[in-house]
């Protein structure tokens, strides 16, 4: 089955074990760093151990090169962009590694944490709001909702699109202006279907006892384990890295 960005990919790995509470921490270490550093070491070493996250993950490497495929317009015209400002190279490859390395991190988050789990990361989070009397709840479901959202609003895109193939409005084998016509004249459809798939699992999350109105949306015990640790040490080590390397300390 296709594959799109934010998609759960349910299969047994480690990486589908970690808390999720240590995975999003962990993608925070990792976007901070990647925005406030301009060494191409410190970069290079969170891309590997980004990639083998990925790859301990059992989700097929194919989902992730999607992913930088779908972006490679954008590399283009990124790399267009730096070659006009005048930029040298490795600051150039610098940038590239800082969304490669984003974008897969997200991809490996979405693909190994159910959106229960999300749910359950975001709001031991926001715990600390808890002081004001703030209940951030419906808030976290209807953000995990629209994230869901997109992928399932892609998937159902393709299969309109291939029934739409039967009644003559072929997609794969146009040129891109057709295909713009053919997204344009199946998108109704598409919206429509998506928005009846949400319905249903909003119905399903229902009857497994969720509630916008509890905080707790994951009935399961999350525990933090030895490859938790190991993660929060890594994450750890690249804060230090950093902190030597700018010679703070």
């Amino acid at each position: 089955m296709y594959r799109y960005f934010t998609s759960f990919y349910p299969v047994k790995s480690n990486v589908h074990k970690l808390n999720p509470v240590v995975k999003l921490i962990c993608l925070l270490i990792l976007i901070v760093l990647t925005f406030i550093t301009s060494s191409i070491k410190l970069e290079v070493l969170m891309l590997f151990v980004t990639a083998y996250l990925c790859f301990s993950s059992n989700v097929p490497l194919r989902h992730y090169f999607n992913t930088l495929y779908g972006l490679r317009y954008f590399f283009i015209l990124l790399l267009v962009l730096l070659a006009a400002r005048g930029l040298y190279l490795e600051n150039a490859l610098i940038i590239l590694i800082k969304i490669v390395s984003v974008m897969l991190y997200l991809d490996m988050i979405f693909y190994t944490t159910s959106p229960s789990e999300i749910k359950y990361g975001i709001e031991k989070l926001l715990t600390p709001f808890n002081i004001f009397n703030v209940n951030t709840s419906p808030v976290i479901n209807k953000l995990v909702n629209a994230i869901t959202f997109f992928p399932l609003l892609f998937s159902t895109e393709r299969e309109v699109l291939i029934n739409a193939s039967s009644r003559g409005l072929d997609y794969t084998y146009a040129d891109i202006v057709s295909r713009f016509f053919v997204i344009i004249a199946s998108f109704k459809n598409t919206f429509r279907l998506t928005v009846e798939k949400m319905r249903k699992q909003k119905l399903s999350s229902y009857l497994r006892g969720y509630s916008s109105s509890k905080y707790r949306t994951n009935l399961r015990t999350n525990k933090v384990g030895f490859y938790d640790i190991i993660l929060l040490l890594v994450h750890t080590f690249f804060i230090i890295y950093y902190i030597f390397e700018r010679g703070v300390l």
